[in-house]
């Protein structure tokens, strides 16, 4: 594929590595995606790719994809580019309800015991209908942790949780940005901005 005359694009990829993930063939998915990287790209890599939000996604399945931007704005900006310490990925709420989710990346762990830990700084946050990063399982839709983001104004918090990823069922996991929000009702508007300069997740030792 890499030596190949004409290269298969990037949104040709994706269409092929939805269409693993859709036929549940979860290690075919991932390898196809990592074998599309550039060597470049394979530095962001980790259990989340591209932890530090450099501005390079690719939409592709297993790099961060933003999804409906309702509500909010959401930008990704290098540590070089950006403000002292501003790098990482911007959420600037708007003043209105904010249902869905703006940013998702699939993740593949093994079963086993880890730590998600966050870096974030806020600026007049306000989350009526909190603000929290899940993983759930691909396919079954469980939900395996719920990492909360706090209101208020902060600077560079560091925020962790541990989870368990248990032996059956949840092959392949869902990592993603959203509220606990079932409707928009203007009563719930979401304000501030929140940077999250980096996400990680670690593997702990059983």
């Amino acid at each position: 594929l890499k030596e190949s005359d004409a290269p298969p694009k990037s949104n040709e990829l994706s269409a092929v590595i939805g269409g693993y993930i859709l036929q549940k063939e979860y290690e075919s998915a991932y390898r196809l995606f990592l074998f599309s990287l550039t060597d470049e790209q394979r530095k962001l890599g980790g259990y989340i790719f591209n932890s530090t939000f450099e501005p390079v996604y690719s939409g592709k399945h297993f790099d961060w994809q933003l999804r409906d931007q309702s509500g909010l704005e959401v930008t990704f900006a290098t540590s070089q580019d950006a403000v002292e310490g501003e790098g990482g990925a911007t959420v600037r709420f708007l003043n209105t309800p904010v249902k869905n989710t703006a940013l998702q990346q699939y993740i593949q762990l093994p079963p086993g015991s880890y730590k998600i830990s966050l870096a974030a700084s806020a600026r007049n946050l306000k989350l009526p209908k909190e603000l929290f990063w899940s993983i759930r399982c691909v396919g079954s839709a469980s939900e395996i942790a719920r990492f909360n983001i706090p209101e208020g104004t902060y600077n560079r918090q560091a925020l962790s949780l541990d989870f368990l990823v248990g032996p059956a069922g949840c092959p392949m996991q869902l990592l993603r940005l959203e509220t606990a929000a079932i409707a928009e009702s203007w009563r719930f508007r979401y304000v501030g901005t929140l940077v999250m300069h980096k996400l990680s997740i670690e593997r702990l030792s059983s």
